[in-house]
């Protein structure tokens, strides 16, 4: 009986024994299938992680162009060498960015021979204390306040260790440059303004003419003026426009319109640079409303349509076009021989005015004559030197301010190839240079050309090259300008062929009439 109890228990407890080994058994392969479905499932917990999106937003962001306001950018006022690339510099790029007379932000602050440096910036200052009610001590409070979204204005390279670096990077040198600049700025284009809003603003000026002080600034800044408004338009000789509005602000003194105005003062000391601005009907009182990193950018948007050139894509029109050569525009003889006429826009009367840089092509398929209206170019000595920090401007931030500088350039490269070219648009009136031979006007644009090679183009320089090679191709084109070029290939010749038309047949219709008439009388 015992043996037997002792068996029953024995298999008992075998039984239960095997029984708690399979549920532990059982119990680990759960455990396991759990872990591999959660070792499975981590690509899932990567890919809705918040920190991955963050970081790749960032990678998004500065992988968009168009977005570079909201990344890490480095500045809008670059340093000399990171302007075009350290490979393209060179003696004569690095001439037409030099500044003349006055150094305007860190990073020319250390160049020789300069007419005002910085102990020369003081009387300005003084001016605006004397004659407008600047409050120096609440000036450079705001500025304090606000210095590191001023200093995100300049570009700062890691790799340079420069004079330049060294005021950024110390507060009381970098709020002493903002204080002087400011005032140099302001009181100039005070003195050198041509819009209303300078006259109101200068009135406190000319009140002042007799005061010793007024009287050698102003023929300090006359003497060198054309300077001056030189290098004003440098892409690296700028200071933020905010620390500019932040130092009106604070001259108690100034007029009301100037106070709210004084993006049209600033751009009224250029109104005799060429190109010249937008009809001031187009943007008088939108200035305000805007908001401008620097007085070059000011000049741009000035100058340039705004509804116009904005790049958003590689246009497919160029994409399609297989040579780097077919992406030129063809010159003036090429397109004299297509039946094109050229047409100087500015002569002509249109409602809306779109400034110099900007033209236009008209064709009509029952149309064999094509019309290109190009507004006039002026070339003068300061030119060059323009329309390259123009161009710089604009290949750094061409997406948030569009390319038509550039585009206008492309396309005048295209135009003047040759002196044949040059001589042909000077007559037509689309070229003014009267300081220029038509060999220089082609060597100035191929210079100027050579800046916008491998850079993006918008749509409408896509859309006027196909519009273009589309009327080049029709062959009643060409047969129309081969016939106006070989038969009348000035108009000089027309004149003659009509003078020689009046002399032969208008004696012969007179005579007939007055046989007629004597024939008539007789019968009568």
């Amino acid at each position: 009986m015992e043996e037997g109890d002792q068996l029953m228990s024995k298999t008992s407890d075998e039984h239960h024994h095997l029984i708690d080994i399979a549920a532990e058994t059982n119990s680990d392969a759960v455990d396991n299938n759990c872990d591999e479905a959660e070792a499975g499932r981590k690509w899932l917990r990567k890919l809705t992680s918040a920190t991955v999106n963050k970081a790749v937003m960032r990678d998004l962001i500065a992988r968009t162009p168009m977005l570079w306001y909201l990344g890490e950018r480095s500045g809008t006022i670059l340093r000399p060498c990171t302007r075009r690339g350290r490979a393209r510099g060179g003696a004569v790029e690095a001439a037409l960015h030099a500044v003349r007379a006055v150094a305007i932000g860190p990073f020319h602050r250390a160049d020789r021979g300069l007419a005002f440096p910085d102990d020369a910036k003081l009387p300005f200052m003084r001016y605006l204390q004397d004659q407008c009610g600047l409050s120096a001590d609440r000036f450079v409070a705001a500025l304090s306040a606000d210095r590191f979204r001023l200093r995100d204005e300049f570009a700062d390279d890691d790799d340079e260790d420069d004079d330049g670096g060294l005021l950024l990077d110390d507060e009381e040198k970098f709020l002493q440059m903002l204080l002087l600049d400011s005032c140099f700025l302001l009181v100039v284009a005070m003195m050198l303004s041509k819009t209303g809003a300078g006259d109101d603003a200068d009135s406190t000026a000319r009140a002042a003419s007799i005061n010793r002080e007024y009287f050698i600034l102003h023929m300090a800044v006359a003497q060198h003026a054309e300077a001056i408004k030189l290098d004003m338009l440098v892409l690296e000789n700028q200071i933020p426009f905010a620390a500019l509005k932040l130092l009106v602000a604070s001259c108690d003194r100034l007029s009301f319109k100037l106070r709210h105005c004084v993006e049209e003062l600033v751009i009224g000391c250029f109104d005799d640079f060429c190109p010249k601005p937008r009809h001031r009907a187009c943007h008088k009182g939108d200035a305000g409303a805007a908001e401008f990193h620097h007085v070059l950018h000011l000049f741009h948007w000035s100058r340039v349509p705004t509804s116009k050139y904005s790049i958003l894509s590689t246009p497919l029109k160029l994409l399609k076009i297989k040579k780097e050569s077919e992406r030129l525009f063809p010159c003036s003889m090429e397109l004299r021989h297509s039946a094109v006429w050229f047409q100087n826009r500015n002569a002509a009367e249109t409602e809306e005015d779109l400034g110099d840089m900007d033209m236009s092509f008209w064709s009509r398929r029952a149309s064999p004559v094509a019309v290109m209206s190009i507004p006039c170019f002026h070339v003068h000595e300061y030119t060059a030197a323009v329309l390259h920090n123009l161009l710089a401007f604009e290949m750094r931030f061409h997406w948030a301010h569009g390319a038509c500088v550039t585009t206008h350039v492309a396309r005048m490269e295209g135009l003047v190839r040759c002196a044949t070219d040059a001589a042909f648009l000077r007559r037509r009136g689309v070229i003014s240079a009267p300081r220029m031979t038509d060999a220089e006007l082609v060597c100035f644009f191929r210079e100027l050309g050579e800046q916008t090679v491998g850079t993006r183009l918008p749509d409408e320089y896509g859309e006027m090259l196909d519009a273009v090679a589309c009327h080049r191709r029709r062959k009643v084109s060409w047969w129309c300008g081969g016939f106006v070029l070989h038969f009348f290939p000035s108009p000089w010749v027309a004149v003659s062929l009509l003078a020689a038309v009046a002399l032969i047949f208008v004696p012969s219709m007179l005579q007939t009439v007055y046989t007629m008439l004597g024939t008539i009388r007789s019968t009568s």
